[in-house]
């Protein structure tokens, strides 16, 4: 047998057992349930999604030879077949990445940008059209940012990581509680189903498996033709003829024109840890940097864990954090973020000095320091960890569930609906309650000031925790929580993920809570501390792991239907 021969027949083999291994990942979307909120111990890899059905595809690409980018690949391009709501070819997000070869940590800008056209008073009259609808959509990057990750760190060929999402889509899905409920707070809360488009697929009358056909037939397109026809291509016509039917602004230069941009992470010190997570035009990283900055200077572990005393300092000290980022964040190519300052020891100490042990701060009285020298909850994340050490920390989001709600007529995904993001009015809450100043006020081409947020942590140089989450601007606030309750309170990565989560935006006033986890005697010392309360169902969706005496500990927070997978 020639060489050649040998090395076909070795593709093939390895191209057989793939598909064997994903037949089985597949059989596992008729009992999603049995995964949700799992745990799962593993010595090579690990991995954890917010679907089952998405951990079982990047276990089998890892499996298989395939490395965390491949697998982040493949992850991706599931979730937007399995997890409508916020998996997407129609988003964007952003991602951390550690490169074992190199002890490096890279991150990854494949954000939306606002369309050339776009005009400043375009939502002033209808702020509604800024989430519903084509207008509300932004050039989308999810697609760019999996064809960047590939190039740069991937090993397996393009199309064998989007094989598995087009069989998903070819063949059908279950229906799972989680989406179901999600459809329907939609169509009650926002009338998606009046998308002639949207209703035909996922309204109307009940399917017990729902196929995506449109869906599958782009992804079959990307898989052959690759990325770039979805930015200059048959997809990409479609693509703009599409929205602009549907009364959108994106043209086929706002396509041409979009770049995934590699960024130099935010590095953050607390104690022996290094925390490596997303610059702006994600504000996460000042938010997560400033509040374990003002910490630093308080005893949390003999303060106590999950005492009002603790809460009360943390809370506090993420409303200052949320008050800087308000303020400054927004996108780099257009405004001039003072990292240095922000995250310095003086503005932390500056803030510290300024919070009442006792009671609470009202931010339209807050003494602020001085101005430092100028020179969405809908939304899904996963982490994934390779057999040679690489870290992959991926949060990608559509804006609010199912985005605009739009599904695009003839390719079957769902627009995002990210410029409900930007500063509509002055003074006015944006979609996730942040009342932000001019620096994210909407301007073309323009990238959206976000709190996505995933991040690695490093001890000693060496991986100790990867993680990220969904929760619009609670996503720092919750990674911040996790990291400490690991770090300062010696808890579990499980009980670090189930523990109760406590959120606090500077505006408005009120302190967030879980109803069911918050203990009713820790509100109420709260409330009495000055902190106007709110109860919410829950806060966050964590995929986490964490490295500790050669094992992988994965975990998916038992909030929500997520899996943790690894071998």
């Amino acid at each position: 047998m020639s060489a050649e021969s040998r090395v076909q027949n070795a593709e093939l083999s390895v191209r057989f057992l793939l598909l064997v291994t994903l037949h089985s990942a597949l059989c596992t979307l008729h009992s999603p349930a049995a995964f949700a909120g799992s745990t799962v111990t593993a010595k090579s890899a690990a991995l954890s999604t917010a679907h089952p059905t998405a951990t079982q595809v990047g276990l089998a690409t890892l499996r298989n030879g395939g490395n965390a980018a491949d697998a982040a690949v493949s992850v991706a391009f599931a979730l937007a077949v399995v997890h409508p709501q916020a998996g997407n070819l129609g988003g964007g997000g952003f991602l951390t990445y550690y490169d074992a070869q190199s002890k490096a940590v890279w991150t990854l800008d494949f954000s939306p940008v606002s369309p050339i056209a776009t005009k400043r008073d375009a939502f002033a009259t209808d702020a509604e059209a800024a989430r519903t609808g084509a207008l509300a959509v932004a050039v989308p990057g999810t697609v760019a940012g999996m064809d960047a990750l590939h190039r740069r760190f991937g090993s397996r060929p393009w199309k064998e990581l989007l094989d598995p999402a087009i069989r998903l889509a070819r063949e059908g899905i279950r229906s799972d509680a989680e989406l179901t409920s999600d459809l329907q707070t939609a169509r009650a809360e926002r009338k998606i189903d009046k998308f002639p488009s949207t209703a035909a697929i996922f309204f109307g009358d009940a399917k017990p498996v729902l196929v995506q056909t449109d869906l599958a037939a782009t992804l079959q397109r990307l898989a052959e033709a690759g990325a770039k026809d979805f930015y200059d291509g048959e997809l990409a016509k479609k693509l703009v003829e599409a929205l602009k039917v549907n009364g959108g602004t994106i043209g086929y230069r706002d396509l041409r024109d979009y770049e995934a941009i590699w960024r130099a992470p935010i590095k953050l010190r607390f104690g022996d840890y290094d925390l490596y997570t997303v610059a702006p035009p994600s504000g996460g990283g000042i938010v997560i940097g400033e509040t374990l900055n003002i910490l630093s200077g308080f005893d949390l572990a003999t303060a106590g864990f999950q005492t009002p005393r603790a809460l009360h300092l943390m809370i506090e000290a993420e409303r200052r954090a949320y008050v800087d980022r308000n303020r400054f964040v927004g996108d780099p190519a257009s405004v001039r973020i003072p990292y240095r300052d922000l995250l310095s020891a003086d503005r932390a100490a500056q803030w510290r000095k300024s919070i009442d042990l006792d009671r609470v701060t009202v931010t339209s009285l807050l003494p602020e320091p001085g101005s430092p020298k100028l020179e969405g909850e809908h939304t899904t994340h996963f982490t994934i960890a390779d057999a040679a050490g690489n870290i992959a920390a991926v949060t990608v989001t559509l804006g609010e569930n199912f985005g605009s709600g739009l599904v695009i007529p003839g390719l079957g995904f769902f627009a995002n609906d990210a410029m409900a993001d930007f500063s509509i009015n002055d003074g006015q809450p944006n979609r996730e309650g942040l009342v932000q100043s001019k620096i994210n006020q909407i301007e073309p081409s323009k990238r959206i000031a976000s709190s996505l947020s995933p991040t690695i942590v490093l001890k000693n140089n060496r991986p100790f925790l990867a993680l990220g989450t969904r929760g619009g601007a609670t996503i720092p606030t919750t990674i911040l929580q996790v990291f400490l309750n690991i770090v300062v309170y010696g808890k579990s990565l499980q009980d670090a993920v189930a523990a109760p989560r406590w959120h606090h935006q500077a505006l408005p006033e009120e302190l967030d809570y879980e109803r069911e986890r918050g203990a009713q005697a820790t509100v109420d010392a709260l409330n009495r501390m000055g902190h106007g309360v709110r109860a919410r169902e829950s806060i966050g969706d964590v995929h986490a792991i964490l490295f500790r005496n050669g094992s992988l500990v994965a975990v998916a927070d038992p909030r929500r239907g997520g899996a943790a997978g690894g071998y």
